[in-house]
């Protein structure tokens, strides 16, 4: 599940980044006094930091889990075990893939015993055509495991 999207910059859901003082009412109630500490390295943070997953971090330290980039403000973000995942490495390690073409399978696709396909890679075991997406409701799955279209 995506965490958060862009960082408005002045007011956030889960993640913005903050200069000196916050400028959102929302987070001059909710935000604790004192120091902050980065929930990444356990040392303070002086003046710039990210509120990300609940947490406060020194931008340089708001890294992928994965592969350790720096995620960046205006990129999507996904949480896995208490850190940051990329979105590359979100679809390169964690999202189905269609057994037909192997790529990730994101946003709409055919699901049928936990195994992922795209509308396009899954065709009609009669006709041979693929399926569409607005066709959904218009597949038939044979006793035998085919997809079918209702009209063949």
């Amino acid at each position: 599940a995506v965490v958060s999207t862009q960082s408005t910059g002045t007011h956030c859901l889960n993640f913005t980044s903050f200069f000196d003082n916050p400028s959102c009412k929302f987070h001059h109630l909710i935000m604790p006094e004192g120091p902050k500490i980065c929930v990444a390295c356990n040392t303070n943070i002086p003046n710039h930091w990210v509120i990300g997953l609940d947490n406060f971090w020194h931008q340089d330290c708001f890294c992928c889990g994965i592969c350790s980039r720096v995620v960046d403000a205006k990129e999507t973000f996904y949480e896995k075990d208490g850190k940051p995942v990329c979105h590359r490495c979100q679809t390169k390690n964690f999202v189905e893939r269609c057994p037909v073409c192997e790529e990730p399978c994101i946003g709409t696709r055919l699901i049928y015993q936990d195994v992922h396909y795209h509308y396009t890679c899954k065709n009609c075991k009669k006709c041979g055509q693929p399926f569409k997406e607005e066709e959904h409701d218009k597949i038939k799955i044979e006793e035998n495991g085919d997809f079918v279209h209702e009209t063949c």
